[in-house]
């Protein structure tokens, strides 16, 4: 196992500078039993390599602060009855104020039955508690690998590993075949992804209704297509004061939806204050990823979208048309983001950042920077 020891909470700092972190990570990666391995054998101190190092000088607080605040919780029920059309257009609502100023919210009646997320509970910590010889057999790093089980993918490159196992499973755009899967906990992935994937087809199109734009704008653009199951399991730590299960990040995908079990500690950071986010039975929780953030794509969307249509109305009076004419022929439809970066070229007189091209829509509304560079043909 791994060959750190420990005799004290604190890391003496002249340590730390003689710490050898690689040896430490490739003789726990070696044991490919992960975080559940070192429980097994009984270990009493954790290995160094998961410490929070803003514990050896006393600069991390653990634990959340009170908060009169707490993260949306919309409830989905009738939200589909054609009979109950002010009920989805609420939600639409509820769910566009909770991107704006949280980027999470719980929902609730979403469709996907509470034995299917019992189910996929309860199917993860079969597979992390099955015989270590076994499981061991899908340990990889393999990026390649669609169904494969280890200990912090970024294991080698991150500053502290987090104490937790994880199952990842790429079910789209190609699934793997059954076979492919655990037999520990196949059927119920199969069945949760294909529950999830509704899902995510719905908030897609909620997403887009709040911001003004077509409901399908985004599946058409093909980012519906990918889905990634996790299945993180933390074992119980001999010394959590000292480690996280999951260190603070941003998902960098357009939303995650996360199904909590009923120990909790989940928390977000809104308003810089750490806020829990309670457990409630039957409910996912939505993260709005990088791709989705509110404050940047959104806002600057909604924007553009209104700058558009005034454009439309313009070029059709220009045109000697009525006002919505283009409008009601559906030509404002469609808006499509694209976000170019320009590094640093060593040598800028020998390429391009943007060959001579015509735009294929009806028209493009372009920020530039204060760099420049931009020309037209005259």
């Amino acid at each position: 196992m791994v060959s750190s020891s420990r005799s004290s909470d604190k890391i003496p700092a002249e340590k730390v500078s003689d710490y050898d972190r690689e040896s430490d990570v490739k003789s726990f990666d070696d044991t490919k039993l992960g975080v559940k391995g070192l429980v097994d054998v009984g270990l009493t101190k954790i290995p160094w390599m998961f410490i929070e190092e803003r514990q050896t000088t006393g600069m991390i607080t653990w634990g959340s602060t009170e908060s009169p605040e707490s993260v949306p919780v919309i409830d989905f029920k009738d939200m589909d009855k054609e009979s109950f059309p002010a009920v989805r257009t609420k939600i639409i609502k509820k769910v566009g104020e909770a991107c704006e100023k949280w980027g999470f919210f719980q929902v609730v009646n979403h469709g996907i039955p509470e034995s299917v997320l019992n189910g996929i509970i309860d199917g993860i910590r079969i597979f992390h508690e099955q015989d270590a010889e076994t499981k061991k057999e899908w340990y990889s790093r393999d990026p390649q690998k669609k169904v494969k089980f280890n200990s912090n993918f970024d294991l080698y490159q991150s500053r502290m590993a987090n104490w937790r196992d994880t199952l990842g499973c790429t079910m789209a755009p190609n699934p793997p075949n059954p076979e492919q899967l655990p037999a520990v906990c196949r059927d119920i992935v199969m069945e949760y992804s294909e529950q999830v994937v509704k899902l995510g087809l719905t908030l897609f199109q909620l997403l887009l209704e709040a911001l003004g734009l077509h409901p399908n704008h985004l599946k058409d653009m093909g980012c519906a297509e990918s889905i990634l199951i996790l299945g993180h399991y933390y074992p119980p730590c001999p010394e959590p004061q000292l480690t996280l299960g999951t260190i603070s990040h941003t998902d960098p995908e357009f939303f995650t939806i996360l199904l909590q079990d009923q120990i909790g500690g989940l928390q977000v950071l809104h308003e810089d204050q750490w806020v829990d986010v309670p457990p409630i039975p039957g409910a996912l929780v939505i993260n709005m990823g990088d791709l989705l953030q509110r404050d940047i794509v959104m806002e600057y969307s909604e924007q553009v979208v209104k700058l558009g249509l005034t454009l439309f109305e313009l070029l059709s009076e220009a045109l000697g048309l009525h006002l919505n004419h283009l409008k009601d022929m559906e030509c404002a439809e469609s808006i499509l983001f694209l976000g170019h970066y320009y590094p640093a070229c060593p040598e800028p007189k020998l390429t391009l950042g943007s060959s001579s091209h015509a735009d294929p829509d009806f028209f493009t509304i372009l920020l530039q920077d204060q760099m420049g560079g931009l020309q037209v043909l005259h």
